[in-house]
């Protein structure tokens, strides 16, 4: 073979060297771990709103975060994905993120927790 192939024939991606590939890995990590600060700092700083607006504590977001976590039966701290619902109109299931029925074009209102 004169020239090495463009594609991984197993996965169908191009061929990237492996140390272009980690930068990329890195990059990308890096990228999540900042988003993820600048959400961390939204939370914090609208949990202090909350908690001087309501004259609420830590203990109660504690709680509430439990609530959350254990509606799948498991304390395990995550969020259990949310089931598809039925469309209130023809019954059938909904699509998640869509803001309309498949099926019969019913608008659905948007959930932002819907996971």
């Amino acid at each position: 073979m004169l020239f090495p192939p463009l594609h991984n024939s197993d996965a169908g991606e191009p061929l990237v060297p492996a140390s272009s590939k980690s930068t990329v890995h890195s990059s990308e990590i890096a990228s999540l771990k900042a988003e993820n600060e600048r959400q961390l700092l939204i939370i914090e700083a609208l949990w202090r709103i909350v908690k001087e607006k309501l004259h609420l504590d830590d203990q109660e977001l504690v709680r509430q975060i439990t609530l959350v976590d254990m509606e799948d039966g498991r304390l395990d701290g995550r969020k259990p994905v949310t089931p598809p619902k039925p469309c209130p109109k023809c019954g059938r299931a909904l699509a998640k993120h869509r803001p309309r029925c498949l099926f019969c074009g019913e608008p659905i209102a948007a959930d932002p927790f819907q996971r």
